[in-house]
């Protein structure tokens, strides 16, 4: 990166400022497990992204629908009898 001088300053890049391809460390551990071009499964209660770890999986009508958690699966079923 070029440095400029504007007013008889000299400009200094800026530490947060990341290229391209760089990333932070949250970031990383905030994308870990998805693919480049990936979308994460969608739980059919919240919209919530599923992990994997404690994905549960359900048929209602002859569907079949993924969610993040129990709870979820349970509230969507209730939502389902009301």
């Amino acid at each position: 990166m070029d440095n400029y001088v504007f007013d008889e300053e000299e400009s200094t890049p800026n530490p947060e400022v990341l290229e391209e391809e760089e990333s932070t460390e949250e970031e990383g551990a905030f994308m870990k497990g998805y693919e480049k071009d990936e979308e994460p499964a969608e739980c059919a209660e919240c919209g919530g992204a599923i992990k994997e770890e404690k994905k549960v999986t359900k048929e209602f009508e002859e569907e079949e629908y993924v969610f993040c958690s129990k709870d979820c699966a349970e509230e969507f079923e209730e939502s389902l009898s009301e």
